[in-house]
């Protein structure tokens, strides 16, 4: 992929927009999750990680099911997007009792999320 496109993907609304296309469509929460977009509704601990996460340049979204939150952080790798000619994310889920996955994922050409195999 060429650098200049992956630059692009990397700015914030971009980003945003990709991070969002693959949590909805990868399964890394459950159907009929929603997305808390008010920070202050974020719970603290969560927070403090969505923090650490945006002021090293990720992404990050917060989304509840029930009595259960999950925060997800993403980071376009841009290396190993170049060389499998479409976007890679490093993703990070957690929960409010810590990390619960960590994993690269991809699109397929269909534009499904899919984690990514080497």
């Amino acid at each position: 992929m060429e650098t200049l496109r992956l630059r692009k993907l990397q700015q914030p609304p971009h980003a945003e927009r990709l991070f969002g296309a693959l949590v909805v469509r990868s399964g890394l929460v459950p159907q009929g999750a929603y997305q808390i977009r008010d920070p202050a509704s974020v719970p603290k601990e969560l927070r403090r990680i969505a923090k650490l996460a945006a002021s090293s340049g990720c992404t990050w979204s917060c989304w509840a099911h029930g009595s259960r939150i999950w925060l997800l952080t993403g980071e376009l790798l841009l290396p190993l997007s170049r060389k499998r000619g479409a976007p890679v994310l490093q993703v990070d889920v957690f929960d409010e009792d810590g990390p619960t996955d960590s994993d690269l994922w991809m699109p397929d050409g269909e534009g499904k999320w899919n984690r990514y195999k080497d």
